[in-house]
């Protein structure tokens, strides 16, 4: 089957990005399917032009069996009119880039942003081919939720009309929330064709890459993950339980929450508990201003690292941070990847959010607190800290176990390829993986 991904974030595991679909079409080139991913060559995440030569508008490239079709978008900070703008480049440069290339059987759209979604529409409408959307994130709820935008205003209207537009004229709709049916039912969908495909953990190993140069602008003292690999060392050799957070610091995660525990944990009596984050985002400057104010000497930011170097970070964290605000639209569920990687690494979990269930309390491979609540997640950790190395390890083994076997990548393949192949095209067990 030859499937095509419109995600305008996508990336292969070589920096700090969304590796989903990495991950799927890997799998499924194994069994000898054609994937496609089309994509942003400038990174949301490091704010930078990763893939294209000056001048290039397009690329492509094969990695793992998985085709990656980058395509130029202006650069952008923040999320102003300029990110607008580069969303809107994607749209036109993938619609532009797709015609010159042979017809697909299936295109899936691929949210955060609905206009990837309808620039897949337009692209399956004019291949007469299988529409997909896959939603990752709840627009334009989300941004309802987050404040970003007025519940009754023109822009949230408009986005809300995209959505049901999309929804309505897709042949099935992937979710990753477990939650969200109810959402997607009340947008138009029919019940059956809603697919609950999650994120999850690669259970095919990586291939072993070459030692790749370092970026210029990367390769000062204090930048790559062997130097944060060492200051986690020396905080541990310093006596510090040392717990961390790799991921966004964006809006809706809460970082602050982390600087405000790492604050109470230096009270008198505490036991001596380091906080590392690591990532960026637009709250990461507020954050690092805040842990200044507080002089904290136990808080340490880091920049982003490629994702096929985060095992290795995380191999050496006593514990792993999960937080994220007390946001109403997180009452349909998570399917966090940063998730699923820190309960992979068989560190036990410090989770704080107010979704509901989730897979530390189903795998019991952590401790869970509310959102937005310094006091618990400090008296968390000392807790963590308390306890022996051994008991931290059995908590941390029960969450591996768990998600290796409910999230790993070639069953989720499989029920991802059952969701956007006509029915009986695809001979699939989502329990057991893809056959074909």
């Amino acid at each position: 089957m030859k499937i095509w991904i419109f995600n305008h974030y996508a990336a292969p595991p070589d920096c700090a990005a969304g590796t989903r679909h990495y991950e799927l079409g890997r799998v499924l080139a194994r069994e000898g399917h054609q994937v496609t991913v089309f994509a942003s060559s400038f990174s949301h995440f490091t704010g930078r032009e990763e893939r294209l030569a000056p001048g290039e508008k397009m690329a492509t490239r094969t990695i793992e069996g998985v085709g990656f079709f980058w395509v130029r978008t202006p650069s952008y900070t923040g999320n102003g009119y300029r990110r607008v703008l580069n969303m809107a480049h994607y749209a036109i440069r993938v619609l532009w880039a797709q015609r010159s290339l042979n017809r697909p059987d299936v295109i899936v759209g691929s949210s955060v942003h609905l206009a990837a979604v309808f620039a897949a529409w337009l692209a399956a409408r004019g291949r007469r081919v299988r529409f997909v959307v896959e939603v990752r994130d709840l627009w334009p709820q989300t941004l309802i939720d987050m404040g970003a935008l007025r519940e009754n205003g023109l822009p949230a209207r408009l986005l809300r009309w995209a959505e049901s537009f999309c929804y309505r004229r897709a042949a099935a709709v992937i979710c990753l929330l477990p939650g969200a049916t109810e959402y997607l039912k009340a947008r138009g969908v029919p019940p059956k064709e809603i697919h609950y495909v999650p994120n999850g953990i690669p259970d095919l190993p990586r291939p072993a890459e070459p030692q790749q140069p370092l970026d210029p602008d990367m390769a000062e003292p204090g930048h790559g993950a062997a130097e944060l690999i060492e200051r986690i060392r020396r905080f541990r050799k310093d006596g510090f339980l040392v717990a961390g957070y790799v991921g966004s610091h964006g809006p809706a995660n809460g970082v602050s929450t982390l600087v405000a525990a790492a604050a109470e944990l230096r009270a008198p009596g505490r036991p001596p508990v380091a906080v590392v984050m690591v990532g960026d985002g637009q709250e990461k400057a507020a954050c690092q201003r805040l842990a200044r104010r507080h002089g904290l000497d136990n808080a340490l930011f880091w920049p982003p690292v490629q994702k096929q170097a985060v095992p290795a970070v995380l191999a050496e964290l006593d514990v792993t941070l999960f937080c994220l605000r007390d946001v109403a639209v997180f009452k349909y569920g998570l399917s966090s990847n940063k998730l699923f990687d820190y309960l992979a690494s068989g560190k036990p979990l410090l989770f704080a959010s107010n979704a509901p269930g989730g897979p530390v309390r189903e795998s019991g491979g952590g401790v869970c607190v509310p959102a937005e609540s310094p006091s618990e997640m400090a008296a968390a950790l000392a807790g963590l800290a308390e306890m022996s190395e051994t008991e931290r390890e059995r908590i941390g083994e029960r969450g591996r176990r768990w998600v290796y076997r409910h999230h790993g990548m070639t069953a989720l393949a499989g029920a991802f390829l059952a969701a956007v192949s006509e029915p009986g095209q695809c001979d699939e067990d989502p329990g057991q993986g893809v056959r074909v």
